[in-house]
């Protein structure tokens, strides 16, 4: 692997292994995770051809990574630098995290849990005798935690919406700080699990916010 200063510090490039395990277990391939990394560490956006030598990895390797990083929103990419040439074009890395992480939920797992819910729905449905009790019981399991998964991703998709709005900037680092202690209160004062999940299901964003405003106004 070789690199420059003027890319990223040496002692820096060495957390790169970081990114390449955190991609790897969420789902992504090792080699995502190093061109993220790489831009995330870099002290400037960097064309392809950088990417590839700092990283010594092939230019269709590169270029797939880019174009699934792209994708999930994890990257953009901007005009050519000075004197780069009319098709060299730069990639940085967004530095919004939280909307990364919307765009997969919304790109990836929302439709992953929900094809799981709905078999697990239909499972269920169909386990009605009493034979099947044990059954119902781990398919509704199932259904249960795929609506609270459900419920969590769209809290955060919404949060990501909302960030990019001036009046709720302002709000949101203070929102951050306080979310710990709103998930407090929903979790001593929800019931059941079950009835947790029902309770949240379609407007957990909106139980935030209240919580999170009577926090605020507590102060």
């Amino acid at each position: 692997m070789t690199t420059s200063n003027s890319i990223v510090e040496a002692e820096i490039l060495k957390e790169l292994p970081s990114f390449e395990i955190f991609f790897s277990r969420i789902g992504f391939k090792r080699i995502d995770g190093s061109v993220f990394g790489l831009l995330v560490l870099a002290k400037k956006p960097l064309t392809s051809e950088e990417i590839e030598q700092t990283l010594n990895l092939s230019q269709s390797a590169v270029s797939l990574s880019l174009k699934t990083l792209t994708h999930f929103g994890a990257i953009e990419t901007t005009g050519d630098r000075d004197n780069q040439g009319s098709k060299a074009k730069l990639h940085s890395a967004k530095e919004d995290s939280l909307a990364i992480v919307a765009s997969v939920f919304r790109k990836r797992e929302e439709e992953v849990v929900a094809d799981f819910k709905r078999m697990a729905q239909r499972v269920l449905d169909k386990s009605q005798s009493p034979e099947d009790a044990s059954r119902k019981r781990r398919m509704q399991s199932i259904v249960t935690t795929c609506e609270i998964a459900e419920s969590v991703m769209h809290f955060v998709i919404t949060m990501a919406h909302n960030k990019t709005r001036a009046e709720f900037d302002a709000q949101y680092e203070a929102m951050v700080k306080r979310l710990p202690k709103a998930l407090d209160l929903l979790a001593t004062t929800a019931g059941p699990l079950a009835d947790i999940t029902m309770t949240i299901k379609d407007n957990l964003t909106e139980k935030f916010k209240n919580n999170l405003k009577g926090i605020y106004e507590k102060r």
